[in-house]
């Protein structure tokens, strides 16, 4: 199963200074944060979705590896699915004004979008959300006969 995810995160105290990779030193203010990317390699979403699940990683490969150390994994959204949804739904939540693009460049090394990161000082409403990620599935190049988001609750200690 290869697919798009989305990763909703919390952050339960302000981060000042946190080192991301390239993209240098960054502050995250408390609140919750959104991350689009998409697992077509080996493994697909259920080892993509495993891998962000843990906390602590060795050696940091995604951007959202840096931020994930510090906050709680709430939820993850996930469509199995052969066609690439990442930019529409990095559009889509772009155009939401229940959420911004925060962080240049983070999560977009391969993609022309601006970020695959969204900051909400509150937490999203499931049905914007779904709203939001369901319109951007219509506006996909492709047939679409019956689609199935996933919603995986992470249990934190």
């Amino acid at each position: 199963m290869k697919g798009t995810y989305l990763l909703i995160l919390r952050l339960d105290r302000d981060i000042a200074g946190l080192p991301v990779g390239k993209l240098g030193v960054l502050d995250f203010p408390a609140g919750y944060y959104l991350y689009v990317g998409s697992a077509f390699g080996s493994g697909g979403l259920p080892a993509r979705l495993a891998y962000h699940a843990r906390r602590e990683k060795a050696r940091p490969h995604w951007h959202i590896d840096y931020l994930r150390k510090h906050g709680r994994l709430e939820e993850a959204w996930s469509i199995a699915c052969s066609e690439r949804l990442e930019r529409l739904w990095v559009d889509a939540l772009s155009a939401a004004p229940v959420v911004q693009p925060v962080a240049p460049g983070f999560g977009a090394s391969d993609s022309p979008c601006k970020s695959h990161l969204f900051f909400s000082p509150v937490r999203p409403q499931p049905r914007v959300l779904t709203d939001t990620l369901l319109q951007s599935v219509e506006r996909a190049p492709m047939d679409v006969k019956r689609l199935n988001i996933e919603i995986y609750a992470f249990d934190n200690p």
